[in-house]
């Protein structure tokens, strides 16, 4: 009866390690990047909607959820962004200290500093925008392994093919991993909350 006992027991456990091991809650649901390196160029700082000289140091202690987009995009950036904001709400208990931060960076070079602004805080008024002039704008896309093509021009305005991913940055100022489309908050949510708690 004693044994019977004892390996009912230890059957019950390794069930309960298999669960803890598998729960899905545990795993994170972005896609995993072991980056070496800083995300931004170190020796670099970057004028933002929020400060001259953001720069690697800014990202650090945070986590950062980054999007790479631009002003005039007809679609896809704008519900991107929509969807960030009903994120950056769901999780505002959480984040008191502000540690959760977005930073979208424009792959237009046409945009300006006065219009990310305006866009960005229509979405969030905390969302952080920067704009890169053309040379450095390649060294950033090219570092974080950026799609991005020009596809056509109208009235003066470019339309661009370009990466739909949001990259997570840890607090060490490196890339974590990426959500890759279709973005899906519940799951973004369930990483941060467990982070900012």
């Amino acid at each position: 009866m004693k044994k019977s006992y004892l390996v009912y027991a230890l059957s019950v456990i390794i069930l309960s390690l298999i669960y803890i091991n598998d729960n899905p809650q545990q795993k994170p649901n972005y896609t995993r990047i072991n980056a070496d390196s800083l995300f931004l160029e170190n020796d670099k700082t970057y004028k933002t909607t929020t400060s001259d000289s953001f720069s690697n140091q800014s990202l650090k202690d945070h986590i950062t959820l980054v999007f790479f987009g631009y002003t005039n995009c007809p679609d896809f950036c704008p519900d991107t962004l929509a969807k960030m904001s009903v994120l950056f709400k769901s999780l505002d208990k959480h984040n008191k200290n502000k540690k959760l931060q977005l930073l979208f960076i424009s792959i237009d070079p046409k945009d300006k500093t006065e219009v990310i602004k305006k866009y960005v805080e229509y979405f969030d008024r905390d969302f952080i925008g920067m704009a890169v002039n053309e040379n450095n704008l390649k060294q950033v896309i090219k570092k974080a392994g950026v799609y991005v093509k020009k596809v056509s021009s109208d009235g003066g305005m470019d339309f661009y093919d370009h990466t739909g991913a949001i990259f997570y940055i840890g607090p060490n100022a490196k890339v974590l991993g990426i959500y890759t489309p279709p973005i899906v908050n519940d799951l973004i949510d369930i990483d941060i909350a467990r982070v900012l708690k």
